[in-house]
């Protein structure tokens, strides 16, 4: 019924860490790259700190589904302390991918909760607190992550993101548009022999 390039995508985070615009740029990096996307949030309580989840769904037909994303191909994790592997990990596909904001701490915990399914990592908290963009002492990786999902997806050039983030954020725009780059360069592959 539906095309078999369609790519789902959950992104857990928390209020004002940025992964509903993540979402939402991704979306428009996905239709600058001729898919037609969907993103769309899911809250609880609106307010920042509190659990927030976001969903990206793309496909090169408008035939797509109209709900929420039970069975991802990729999970993005904005920050590892937040959930638990299982609520993480649930439903997402065998053969699927997880991409977490980690500098390294519980990579070997997370490496083993993925089993067959590719696991990336990327510093993007560092990255972030380096360019300047941070937000009542939380970093904001919105733009890392975006860099990094892009990546791993194979979405799009860096150019074309780079293209995408001008003028859609005004303020600290080149500050984001360095953030994603930097996310894009440095996300990197945990085998499954890793060894921490």
């Amino acid at each position: 019924m539906y095309t078999k390039d369609m790519v789902e995508v959950r992104i857990h985070g928390r209020g004002g860490q940025g992964a509903v615009l993540a979402a939402s740029l991704a979306a428009e990096v996905a239709f600058r790259s001729g898919y037609y996307p969907q993103a769309f949030p899911f809250f609880g309580a609106e307010k920042r700190g509190a659990p927030v989840a976001a969903f990206l769904r793309y496909s090169s037909s408008l035939l797509m589904p109209r709900c929420r994303i039970y069975e991802p191909f990729c999970v993005v994790l904005f920050d590892t302390k937040s959930l638990p592997p299982e609520i993480v990990l649930d439903g997402l596909k065998e053969k699927g991918k997880l991409l977490l904001n980690t500098a390294g701490e519980n990579v070997s915990y997370w490496r083993k909760a993925a089993g067959e399914r590719k696991l990336y990592v990327v510093d993007a908290s560092h990255i972030a607190v380096d360019c300047g963009l941070i937000s009542s002492g939380m970093p904001l990786v919105s733009s890392v992550m975006l860099g990094a999902l892009v990546k791993i997806l194979d979405l799009t050039s860096l150019e074309v993101l780079q293209e995408t983030l001008q003028g859609k954020i005004s303020q600290f725009e080149k500050e984001n548009i360095e953030c994603a780059r930097q996310g894009y360069e440095e996300v990197k592959e945990v085998f499954q022999d890793a060894v921490f």
